[in-house]
């Protein structure tokens, strides 16, 4: 019995296969039925296969008697000898064991998306092994619908894997990432300066243009798009443009690269002297205008100034008077800064010189039309032709005070004026509007005298004084040491624009065309009798001071009015006591 015993240890041992659950083992299909498979795996008794856990990878999901098949075992039943087992787990393990393998080497895998995880992203089919595809994680060249994607065979990383936990979270987006750099890094060793290359826009900003160089964007700075100063990249360069470009530099720690366009032809200011010398006349295409002048292209990436001021011989208040973007223009050349990439131009140089023939054209004391171009605190000027024009001072509007040309023209006006000087070198022409009106000076002169009292309307306050009108042409200055008795601050302290008054005429200039007035007594000291002032005068010759003279008889026997002033303390003009006595009537003896 013992024997029989051992021998029978001695078979199980050789014969009976043992398993652990976990394991995975080879067996052949002994039986098929609906819900369950017998596999002969070796054991005393044959594995039991639910047909649930047939491999999801059969086409057919079935399986044939005889047909050998990897089961992994799932549970054992001691006391009945029975082993259950799972083809579908066996798969599972065999497939895991690759992503593992892939994992550890960050090697690429592929899968299918089969589903979508609403707002979180999607399922993967990897092979057999459902894994997650976080929606950030999808990548840019791949579209978003779950109708689009579903069905595609993509690529991916692994960016999780846990077998005990069956968490396996998959990147697209990184496979992509890490793609291009392979792509870059294989694209740097290729690049060599000054290499010419073939790419595609793939962006325009202020700054430049991104050119795709094959996976890569260098980028093309709008200093290196043309030869001329750009402020920012033309507009026909547009996005997915095919565009020819030369390696200036590249930094492959830093993935960057420098691009030029314009380096693939040769610098046009390079010997631009030569080709463009002072005092030679070109022909060239306007291409902007600005406030300050016009810019012509001369040739591809060389452009000249024409100033605003050598536009034309006239004075443009803006240059687009003159010239428009597109216009063909012939111009000389002023000067030419290689070094600086400028050049001066002058559009009006290749016209004649109005100013020439000026002083024929314009002789003093010609009567000539003109219009009003401009007007100043100072004047007006007015336009007689193209490049001409001359300024009416203020003083030359009218006969009467005016405070501001703009109160009696405006600019657009077509005056009459008579030329008073000319001046070729300065170019300067003085002009005047009043000499075409009555001098009303002759009537002031003819109807007015020193001493006597007239009325007014205060017309304008200066510091200095008020000017008040005395005819319509006429305007007298009452200075502020003129104005009250007592000594004031300003004029505006007694006086107001408008108000009435009455005044005295202390001083009449006629050639500066001035009238002094003073509202201190207004009506002045009493007349002195003739033979008095007689006796004054002969007492002042005995004593040696000198005569006065107070009045001389003029031609018609009449008495005549001398204006004697003197400086008072603030530097004025005033009638003293004595030129006040010496100006009383004298009978004519």
């Amino acid at each position: 019995m013992e024997q029989r015993i051992k021998m029978e240890d001695a078979f199980t041992e050789s014969d009976v296969k043992m398993y652990s659950r976990g394991d995975v083992i080879s067996g052949t299909v002994v039986q098929v039925n609906e819900t369950e498979i017998l596999v002969d795996i070796g054991y005393k008794s044959e594995g039991i296969l639910p047909a649930a856990e047939l491999s999801p990878f059969r086409t057919d999901g079935k399986v044939e008697e005889g047909e050998e098949i990897e089961v992994l075992v799932t549970y054992i039943d001691e006391e009945k000898g029975t082993v259950y087992a799972s083809e579908k787990q066996a798969e599972y393990e065999k497939r895991i064991d690759t992503l593992e393998e892939a994992y550890r080497n960050g090697e690429v895998i592929e899968g299918e998306i089969t589903g979508e995880v609403k707002s979180a992203g999607y399922h993967v089919n990897l092979d057999g092994i459902r894994a997650f595809l976080p929606g950030s994680h999808l990548g840019d060249d791949l579209p978003s619908s779950i109708e689009e994607l579903r069905g595609q065979r993509i690529q991916f990383k692994i960016l999780e894997l846990s077998r005990r936990d069956k968490n396996l979270v998959v990147s697209h987006k990184v496979f992509m990432k890490e793609k291009e750099k392979e792509k870059r890094m294989a694209l740097f060793q290729s690049l060599e300066k000054d290499q010419e290359i073939e790419g595609t826009i793939r962006s325009v900003v202020d700054f430049g243009l991104f050119v795709d160089i094959g996976g890569f964007e260098g980028l093309v700075h709008r200093s290196e798009i043309a030869w001329k100063d750009l402020p920012v990249p033309p507009p026909e360069y547009k996005v997915g443009d095919k565009v020819n470009v030369k390696v200036i530099d590249f930094d492959t720690e830093k993935g960057k690269v420098s691009l030029s366009i314009k380096r693939l032809r040769s610098n046009p200011w390079e010997g631009i002297t030569d080709r463009f010398t002072a005092g030679t006349q070109v022909t060239g295409t306007v291409v902007s205008v600005t406030d300050f002048g016009a810019f012509v292209e001369l040739e591809q990436d060389v452009e000249g100034l024409v100033h605003v001021s050598e536009l034309s011989w006239g004075h443009p208040e803006n240059p687009k008077d003159v010239v428009s973007e597109g216009d063909e223009v012939t111009v000389v050349v002023l000067s030419v800064d290689e070094g600086a990439h400028r050049i001066s131009l002058s559009l009006r140089r290749t016209q004649s010189d109005p100013w020439e023939s000026v002083e024929s054209k314009y002789p003093r004391g010609q009567i000539v039309a003109g219009s009003v171009t401009k007007l100043t605190d100072f004047g007006a000027f007015v336009k007689l032709e193209d490049g001409i024009e001359g300024l009416v001072h203020v003083s030359e509007i009218d006969w009467g005070h005016v405070n501001h040309p703009r109160d009696m023209l405006a600019e657009g006006d077509a005056v009459d004026v008579k030329v008073l000087s000319v001046d070729p070198a300065e170019r300067r022409i003085s002009l005047s509007i009043r000499e075409l009106k009555d001098n009303p000076w002759q009537k002031f002169v003819e109807k007015f005298a020193i001493d006597e009292v007239v009325d007014g309307v205060i017309t304008e306050i200066k510091d200095f004084g008020a000017f008040m009108k005395i005819t319509d042409e006429v305007d007298g200055l009452i200075h502020v040491s003129e104005i009250s008795e007592e000594r004031i601050a300003t004029p505006a302290d007694v006086l107001t624009v408008g108000q009435e008054i009455q005044a005295r005429i202390i001083g009449i200039n006629e050639d500066k065309r001035q009238v002094r007035l003073t509202m201190r007594s207004l009506f002045g000291p009493p007349e002195i009798p003739a033979a008095a002032f007689e006796e004054r005068e002969r007492e002042r010759a005995s004593s040696g001071r000198g005569g006065g003279k107070g009045r001389r008889k003029d031609r018609g026997g009449k008495r005549e009015r001398v204006d004697r002033r003197f400086l008072d303390d603030g530097g004025h003009e005033s009638l003293s006591m004595r030129d006040l006595l010496g100006e009383a009537n004298i009978d004519d003896e």
